[in-house]
């Protein structure tokens, strides 16, 4: 269904294979939606939905991000149809198998990957160039968002030559 809806919007599928108890599952989807500053998350599960587990994490740029965000949610928006994989409440490695995605999935999560046109494995994101991390008590750890809009770009480029759906759509 992702795949035929890209197809209509001329866009690639974005997967986000991870978990719903990582907190940096959520905090890539929270980039790619332009959020900034503070993300919270509150963990639950199907069978005990109130949450039992809630994780803060405060970003701090050393400069303002806001334009970086911005531009980096109006891509995703423009580019991408983003489809979330839960590994554990939805079958998740019966959809990396059937795509091919299986075959480079790492030891981590979130796994981001885009798919061609034909529902294939076509790029993994290498995220450990744009990662941010401190070294201290303070550990944040997220995306260099002009770093991560260039990388998007060139997976859904790849997606496009792996099986053409539309050019794309400008930065």
């Amino acid at each position: 269904m992702a795949v035929a809806k890209a197809a209509a919007e001329h866009k690639t599928v974005l997967v986000s294979f991870g978990a719903e108890w990582c907190i940096w599952c959520h905090v890539f989807d929270a980039y790619i939606h332009g959020e900034t500053d503070i993300f919270t998350y509150r963990f639950g599960s199907p069978s005990r939905p109130e949450p039992s587990q809630t994780a803060t994490i405060y970003e701090r740029p050393p400069s303002d991000i806001s334009k970086s965000a911005e531009r980096l949610n109006a891509y995703v928006a423009d580019n991408f149809v983003v489809l979330h994989i839960d590994q554990q409440y939805a079958n998740g490695m019966d959809v990396l198998n059937l795509t091919g995605a299986a075959e480079h999935l790492g030891s981590g999560i979130p796994f981001i990957f885009t798919l061609d046109g034909d529902g294939k494995f076509a790029a993994a994101l290498v995220d450990d160039t744009i990662e941010v991390r401190r070294d201290s008590t303070d550990w944040y750890r997220g995306y260099e968002r002009d770093g991560l809009l260039t990388l998007l770009t060139a997976m859904r480029n790849k997606a496009q030559v792996a099986s053409p759906l539309a050019a794309p759509v400008g930065q």
